[in-house]
């Protein structure tokens, strides 16, 4: 694919922008204040081709968003989903989880006294978890205090129309890694798997796994293909190991600041931190300047 290396602004009002969200579109504090959104829905009513792809679901984007008017479908739980932001309604999703990888993974988890975060998709998202056993899953799933997905339960059992969509193990570096090589090994030609340390809490690490053909890079394309749109003409903002695939994708990378050094090696541009807003600073200048 020929990279846009030298983006020519004059060309701005002829690319559609994806931006990741957390460490990228958001604050630190995970907000995006109104008038950001006034600022964006400017930028979009004159024409911008713009959404997001992101790890969140539905159920955890919209309420942080609401308000912005985002025409275009966009990629949500890191391209399990594809969905229209204004009423949730899924309009593609990638293959889930075999219930079998999720046992195997519960074995390796409680060989290191893991207890993992399940996310599912039946009637409705969903995500259990059995207990919280130490300070970055108790951050985590105070993150989630206002999300009525979440579901405590004595042990994991499934519908049957309830599909696992993903799983997420958060401890150290001692006890996430051999569970990351044991499943790297055992289920390579099934599972997606993301292990990096956790950005907000130093010390602990998040072992995040998908389905294999769920990556934001591959929603993307489906994204682009429904939008009869060119690949070539596409620019993307990350900062995490789940922005890669959309990397290479992509007409154009540009990462953040605060970006993960694997994530800013690859980029074809770095901007500033998301703590300055830096994504809508520069969506802002290159369309002004168009």
């Amino acid at each position: 694919m020929n990279k846009m290396k030298n983006f020519h602004q004059d060309k701005a009002k002829d690319i559609l922008y994806i931006s990741d969200l957390d460490g990228t579109l958001l604050q630190p504090n995970g907000t995006f204040s109104k008038d950001s959104k006034q600022r964006l829905n400017h930028l979009i009513d004159e024409g911008m081709k713009f959404t997001i792809a992101t790890a969140r679901n539905y159920d955890s984007a919209h309420p942080i968003l609401k308000g912005l008017d985002l025409k275009l479908p966009v990629v949500l739980f890191n391209g399990v989903y594809l969905a229209d932001f204004n009423n949730g309604k899924i309009l593609e999703h990638t293959r889930f989880i075999d219930k079998e990888v999720v046992d195997s993974m519960l074995a390796f988890a409680q060989a290191q006294s893991i207890e993992p975060f399940i996310y599912t998709f039946g009637e409705g998202h969903q995500v259990y978890y059995r207990n919280v056993t130490n300070s970055g899953s108790i951050a985590y799933l105070a993150s989630l205090e206002k999300d009525g997905r979440v579901k405590q339960t004595p042990e994991f059992i499934f519908q049957e129309d309830e599909n696992v969509s993903g799983f997420l193990l958060i401890g150290t570096m001692e006890n996430l890694e051999p569970i990351y090589h044991s499943l790297k090994e055992k289920h390579f030609d099934h599972l997606n798997l993301y292990f990096a340390e956790d950005v907000s809490m130093k010390g602990y690490y998040w072992l995040q796994a998908f389905h294999q053909q769920a990556n934001k890079g591959n929603m993307v394309e489906k994204l682009v293909d429904r939008l009869n749109f060119s690949l070539n003409k596409t620019m993307v903002f990350g900062d995490y190991l789940n922005d890669l695939d959309m990397f290479r994708v992509a007409g154009y990378s540009v990462a953040m600041e605060n970006a993960l050094p694997e994530v800013k090696k690859v980029a074809d541009q770095i901007i500033g931190p998301n703590s300055q807003g830096a994504v809508l600073d520069f969506l802002e200048s290159i369309w002004m300047n168009a």
